[in-house]
């Protein structure tokens, strides 16, 4: 009910309003059990709720408005608990008249049942003695019946008093006698227009947080979105060039079946040819013989003189007719047998990329880089130009060598130690292989040949015109722009194939143990290729030679 209404119990006399909320300088203190409260001339409960009757004398009645307004207020105080400080539940009337909560009373009774102190005027009265008050109980269920409607903004809907206060135990605004009642005893406090700034304060903090937060899930989405375009459009021109190649092979395996069909052909001429003439001796042979037998019976049955009229002449034929025929087993000669098979696997491989033999360029190298004889092993060892003495008894002793450079390459890789291999890819498809010899870190790949000195390994990247992986035995990482933790590798890696789809713009690498695909750069290359080597200190590597098609 908005403060300042007051209203009429239902069905009981209208000098009797229920009351409003009390007024924030009355909040009722909270009687403490065990203490005593029996202020001078206090009323006691029946005199609080007995009306006047007609013939006794009145007495000064104050203007209708603040009498109303006093009633309501009175009520209240009649109707809440001294002890919780809320509307009585189950309110008894003890011997001495006050009435409380029948719980407030069995939490504050001696153990036993032995009589206890009143808390209002510390009169002692037995537990045997509690009566029901149920006009009370009536009243206060009416009161709170009528209390039940929208509770007004910034006014508590248990006490109807204005909310001063927060609990900051409860996380929730309280009014001052919300803070005297037991529910809140020992909490802590704070006055309400403090506590607002200070979460206002907090929840804009915040807000600016979650503001960044939601700015860079944004920032992702938009990244997420362009890789998906970008991916995309890869697998687009991965289509094509899936349908480009197999059409290729598709082309060239129906080339290889009319070719084998065309043997196939000729092969079945020839053995019919050859089965025909075969024939044609057998039915001779057969007819021949078969003469011959009729002969040598008419012979048989001739008289005496016929027989013996040059016998020897049939039995010399006889004898020259001779059957040893030998029958050969006919074979189909064209077969699609596995050394063919072999050389086709090498010409298709042949159409999609070739294995190039790699050579570093010696001119491009860092001083400390030294190689062997035939240039294919490379050492990040002792430089020549430091250790004149030193470098002539190791090349003498191992056939290692420290090349001079010409000037213009003088400061191409003075910082890093670096070297180019002497290929330069311009278009195509090409792979080569690289070996870690001594196990420790390298970096093998591609860079731009316009490349020039690079002052910090850190920078080593697809932004600065390098596309390479790093690997040790501590695994195999690619050298971007930002830090990538390396991948472990079981067994560790000892050689790597480096692929080069010039066209596709990729550079892909694998285990070329086992094949495994460790990582690929995707980008639009508008210059130049050649292979990049890089070594950490000590550490070797070798190019293996080329044996075929890879």
């Amino acid at each position: 009910m908005p403060r300042g209404q007051a209203s009429t119990a239902p069905g009981g006399d209208p000098r009797l309003p229920v009351s409003r909320a009390s007024s924030p300088q009355r909040p009722r203190r909270r009687v403490a059990v065990g203490s005593a409260r029996a202020p001078a001339g206090s009323r006691t409960p029946e005199e609080r709720l007995r009306f006047p009757l007609p013939w006794e004398a009145p007495t000064a009645t104050p203007a209708l408005g603040q009498r109303s307004g006093m009633e309501a207020e009175d009520l209240q105080e009649e109707l809440t608990c001294s002890i919780c400080l809320d509307y009585f539940e189950d309110p008894v009337s003890i011997e001495c008249g006050h009435n409380f909560c029948r719980g407030c009373l069995h939490r504050s009774w001696a153990p036993g049942g032995r009589p206890f102190p009143c808390p209002e005027c510390r009169q002692l009265s037995s537990p045997a003695a509690l009566r029901p008050n149920w006009a009370l109980a009536r009243l206060t269920e009416k009161t709170r019946r009528r209390r039940q409607g929208p509770v007004p903004p910034g006014v508590c809907g248990r006490h109807w008093e204005p909310l001063r206060l927060f609990c900051e135990d409860d996380q929730r605004p309280v009014c001052l006698v919300c803070r005297e009642s037991q529910e809140h005893q020992g909490h802590s406090m704070a006055p309400i227009d403090e506590a607002f700034e200070s979460y206002r304060e907090k929840l804009l903090k915040i807000q600016c947080s979650l503001m960044a937060k939601m700015k860079k899930a944004m920032d992702l989405q938009d990244v997420e979105v362009k890789n998906a375009a970008e991916w995309k459009e890869k697998l687009k021109n991965q289509r094509l060039r899936f349908s480009t190649e197999f059409a290729k092979l598709h082309r060239f395996l129906a080339e290889e079946e009319q070719l084998f069909l065309q043997r196939l052909s000729k092969e079945e001429e020839e053995v019919k040819k050859k089965g025909k003439d075969n024939m044609l001796r057998l039915n001779q042979m057969i007819a021949s013989l078969r003469k011959l037998i009729a002969e040598v019976g008419e012979k048989s049955q001739s008289s005496t003189l016929e027989l013996l009229q040059n016998p020897k002449d049939v039995l010399t034929r006889s004898e020259n007719q001779d059957v040893n025929y030998s029958l050969e087993v006919l074979k189909v000669k064209t077969v699609c047998r596995i050394p063919m098979m072999k050389e086709m696997l090498k010409r298709f491989q042949a159409l999609i990329f070739s294995t190039v033999a790699v050579n570093p360029a010696e001119d491009t190298a860092h001083p400390k880089l030294i190689f062997s004889q035939d240039g294919r092993y490379v050492k990040n060892g002792a430089s020549a130009s430091s250790w004149p003495l030193f470098s002539t008894a190791w090349s003498y002793f191992t056939g290692w060598r420290n090349p001079q450079k010409p000037t213009q390459f003088a400061e191409r890789f003075q910082h890093l130690p670096c070297v180019l291999g002497k290929n330069v890819f311009a278009s195509g498809k090409h792979y080569w292989e690289v070996e870690n010899r001594d196990s420790l870190e390298i970096a093998v790949g591609v860079c731009r040949e316009d490349i020039m000195g690079i002052v910090d390994s850190s920078k080593v990247s697809p932004n600065l015109g390098i596309w390479a992986i790093c690997w040790s035995p501590a695994g195999c990482r690619p050298l971007t722009s930002f830090p990538v933790s390396p991948t472990k590798q079981e067994p560790a890696l000892q050689r790597v194939g480096v692929f080069l789809d010039y066209g596709a713009g990729e550079v892909s690498f694998y285990n070329a143990v086992d094949g495994v695909h460790l990582h690929t750069f995707s980008c639009s290359f508008a210059s130049c290729l050649r292979p990049f080597f890089w070594l950490s200190p000590l550490a070797s590597l070798v190019i293996p030679s080329v044996t075929g098609g890879k």
